[in-house]
């Protein structure tokens, strides 16, 4: 998932990025040093330059299908 965006990232974004991906880090049991979550940074940021702006939007839209079905 790719979007394209002429917007910096502010202090204050990065923060509430960092802090979505950890939640998410933790909640998945994703070791820190997991390429994996490589990835799930770079989702994050596509997602905040495509308009997604809320914490629990962004933690909803990295949430698998799969884990939707199950709640």
């Amino acid at each position: 998932m790719y979007f394209t965006a002429y917007e910096a990232l502010e202090p204050s974004d990065l923060n509430r990025l960092k802090g979505v991906l950890e939640e998410i880090r933790l909640q998945r049991g994703i070791d820190p040093r997991d390429p994996s979550l490589e990835d799930l940074a770079r989702d994050l940021v596509n997602l905040w330059l495509g308009g997604f702006r809320g914490t629990e939007e962004l933690k909803a839209m990295l949430t698998p299908i799969d884990q939707h079905l199950v709640q």
